[in-house]
């Protein structure tokens, strides 16, 4: 893994503008994401953890160029890819592409496999049709199928096959980023240890940056590097996958690492709650968004005031007025 960052992701917002009330129509912003910042390293893993609604979606859907942010830059090499045009464009949505969660609904069945995995060496690379030929066969390879899989149709598989067959399709057109989706929530439980360790294979062979977003947590310690935790938008802790799973900075994070099931079935933990459901991005509470669920609720400040992401230690970062630092004589 390298130290050199080919992602840099600056303060990026999206905000929508949605229309509430039936007599009465209102009009208020949704804040998706606000104010977000990460980068990733070339052959890093980087995690976005967090409940639905948190925002992950929504800053992948950015990340691919699938939504214009309201604030913000993102950084690819050095360049902003929303002022990517043409010819850099295209390079850019081959050098960055994407495994999501389904392995039925994101393959066409009315395709061969062939054409699948090819797109995007059709769409955004000019190749002669021997070179797609060996390119969909070498990626087929890579992911443990063979280059005569390339003829039949998507219902010939079962999903852990057609989930090799989307990261085939990932990987043909050489990609150095990859957006990997609840890669294997969609599977059955005895197969996701075979993508996980395809996964990891894949990166160590061609020095893969990957983006992972999950709710799975044992899949996330085992693939990423380090990890971002999100909550109504926002990155509230971050850093070192260790050291936040060992040492949670944030009461959010610290409620989700002790309702994960353990790999060791007999070790004691004590499982903090968390009260309410996640508030609507339509209506958020003042103050820390997290403080109307917060088993460590300082009070007054938690209500009123908006922590802000500030080191925790060398590569650590948590959002929280528990560790606020307090000013020296």
């Amino acid at each position: 893994m390298s130290n050199t960052p080919i992602l840099q992701v600056e303060n990026l917002s999206k905000h929508f503008d949605v229309q509430t009330g039936l007599l009465r129509r209102e009009k208020k912003t949704v804040k998706a994401v606000t104010g977000l910042n990460f980068d990733i390293n070339v052959g890093e893993t980087l995690a976005l953890v967090g409940e639905s609604g948190c925002g992950k979606t929504t800053t992948t859907r950015l990340l691919l160029r699938l939504q214009t942010p309201t604030a913000g830059q993102v950084r690819y090499d050095g360049e902003d890819i929303f002022q990517l045009k043409g010819a850099a464009l295209k390079s850019y949505r081959s050098r960055v592409q994407a495994v999501f969660q389904d392995p039925w609904s994101s393959i066409n069945p009315r395709v061969r496999i062939h054409d699948f995995v090819s797109e995007p060496l059709i769409v955004n690379e000019k190749l002669s049709s021997s070179e797609v030929d060996r390119r969909v066969h070498e990626a087929l390879d890579a992911v443990g199928m063979r280059p005569q899989d390339a003829r039949k149709f998507p219902h010939e598989f079962s999903g852990g096959q057609r989930q090799r067959i989307a990261i085939a399709s990932a990987i043909v057109s050489r990609p150095r980023l990859i957006i990997l989706d609840e890669p294997v929530s969609g599977l059955d439980v005895s197969i996701r240890s075979q993508i996980i360790n395809l996964f990891k294979d894949l990166q160590a062979e061609y020095g893969l940056s990957y983006i992972l977003v999950a709710h799975d947590l044992a899949t996330t310690r085992y693939l990423a590097d380090r990890v971002a935790v999100m909550y109504l938008g926002q990155i509230i802790e971050q850093g070192p996958v260790d050291d936040v799973f060992d040492a949670p900075a944030h009461p959010y994070t610290e409620a989700l690492l002790s309702a994960a099931l353990s790999a060791d079935p007999t070790e004691a933990r004590t499982e903090i709650p968390m009260n309410g459901e996640v508030p609507s991005p339509l209506n958020p509470p003042s103050g820390c968004a997290f403080h109307p669920r917060c088993h460590r609720r300082l009070g007054a400040v938690c209500d009123v005031k908006s922590p802000t992401l500030q080191a925790y230690g060398p590569h650590h970062s948590v959002s929280c007025h528990l560790h606020d630092r307090q000013p020296t004589a």
